[in-house]
């Protein structure tokens, strides 16, 4: 019998190993075999009729190891993705992102990171515990490609370095359970059927921070925006198994100060067959920053005392029920078409908001998107964002845009938007966190690259 060692033929005697239970002989190798699990057995140095002890010795071992637990299988691995560009839009304001300014600061052409979303970068990790159930990790934290700089802020106000995913869980045939600061079932929820995939320029995204600006309700904290935030801290999340399709999400995040004191409830739905996608979102949220509504009374007053005596007596507090958003959504894709439609309906269940804000917004999207060949995608939508307190006041946002993959992680990519801001508490604007003065419309183009690693 011949045998190959570092790359050289040997001539070897038959193998006076005696064959244990489950052991089989592929031309030199042996292999141990019992129940699921298969383990080589290296003989070639030891196969020789002067040595039969040792060799039935190290079968012997061999076998013996076989009845221990396997060490479990873990990996981690380095992700991330730089997206950049530049953005030119005609209607800049100074605003604080979630309070509406008539302030005009003119157009401006910018460098510009994260046009179809966010620059980050993170690890993630999972470790196989036996039995189906795995343990998961991930720690995943911003990047700005235009700075250099890294982390951001989080929903206490201070900065983190993984202040976009820092979440541990368990996996298995019951679903899986995460805790920890992650991405919102909510926002997951809307982005599965928004024509646009809640890109961060001229999305359903957008559109909700438009309803933002305008409830003067939802002012920069744990419930900014009408459903929250895009990433909940403090928060547990279970997921169902996947049932012929469809999925559920139940979310609790804990306020951290007591009580339902700005904690976050939500339950989603997602359903998937064939071509058709569907969405549902309930979410209720509490706290609507009491601190910043005590500044901002404060400085219209001209006495900080003053301000703070007034945001209490109109009501703001971490337990006022400020925050319930329904939705409902559904895409459905044919070859290389695809339409999308969403409806949104906001409301403060507590009626406390700043002077000129709305406690009832109602937000209907509607899209189409062709992907003519693998390599280029191009995607439209229409939005429309109607306040049911303020009569007339309205906004509607209208984007295209196109992708074009170099490959698999790098894509170039041009869009455009337009967007009509009627009424004096209307700033949507068609670039995230890029605020616009209200009541004034507003061109913008952006021009990109994307990569992931």
């Amino acid at each position: 019998m011949a045998c190959e060692l570092n790359g050289v033929k040997r001539k070897t005697a038959k193998s006076p190993i005696r064959k244990l239970p489950g052991m089989q002989r592929h031309g030199c190798m042996h292999y141990i075999t019992t129940g699921d699990k298969t383990m080589p057995v290296h003989l070639t140095a030891l196969h020789s009729p002067k040595r039969p002890a040792l060799c039935a010795i190290a079968a012997a071992t061999t076998a013996l190891f076989m009845t221990t637990p396997v060490l479990a299988q873990s990996s981690v691995t380095l992700y991330g993705t730089l997206d950049s560009g530049v953005l030119s839009m005609s209607n800049y304001s100074a605003g604080t992102g979630y309070l509406p300014t008539t302030a005009h600061h003119g157009s401006a052409v910018k460098a510009k990171d994260g046009g179809l979303g966010a620059s980050n970068w993170g690890l993630r990790g999972t470790e196989d515990l036996g039995g189906g159930l795995r343990a998961n990790f991930q720690l995943q934290g911003n990047l700005n490609t235009t700075n250099g700089g890294t982390g951001g802020a989080n929903a206490s106000g201070s900065t983190s370095f993984f202040n976009q995913l820092s979440v541990v869980g368990l996996s298995g045939g019951f679903g899986e359970v995460r805790l920890g600061r992650q991405f919102s079932p909510a926002a997951y929820a809307m982005q599965y059927t928004d024509a646009r995939g809640l890109r961060y320029f001229g999305s359903a995204l957008t559109a909700l921070v438009g309803m933002n600006t305008a409830s003067k309700a939802w002012i920069g904290n744990n419930s900014n925006v009408a459903f929250g935030t895009i990433y909940n801290e403090n928060a547990i999340v279970y997921t169902t198994p996947n049932w012929n399709g469809l999925k559920l999400d139940f979310a609790y995040a804990f306020g951290e100060s007591g009580g339902k004191a700005n904690s976050q409830q939500s339950v989603t739905a997602l359903y998937h067959s064939g071509g058709l996608k569907l969405s549902a979102i309930y979410y209720n949220g509490y706290g609507n920053n009491q601190a910043n509504a005590a500044a901002i009374y404060g400085a219209a007053l001209g006495n900080a005392d003053a301000g703070a005596a007034a945001a209490r007596a109109a009501g703001f507090s971490s337990t006022a029920n400020t925050n319930r958003l329904y939705s409902l959504g559904a895409q459905y894709s044919s070859g290389p078409y695809t339409i999308s439609g969403q409806y949104y309906a906001a409301r403060n269940p507590s009626h406390v908001v700043m002077p000129g804000g709305s406690d009832s917004l109602d937000m209907w999207n509607f899209g189409l998107g062709w992907r003519p060949v693998p390599y280029l995608n191009f995607s439209t939508a229409y939005y429309y964002v109607k306040d049911n307190k303020n009569a007339g006041h309205k906004a509607s946002q209208f984007v295209i845009g196109a992708e074009y993959l170099l490959s698999k992680r790098t894509w170039a990519y041009l869009q455009g938007a337009y967007v009509s801001n009627d009424g004096a508490n209307m700033a949507l604007s068609p670039m995230y966190a890029s605020p616009v003065a209200a009541g004034k419309n507003v061109h913008a183009v952006m021009v990109g690259l994307r990569h992931s690693f």
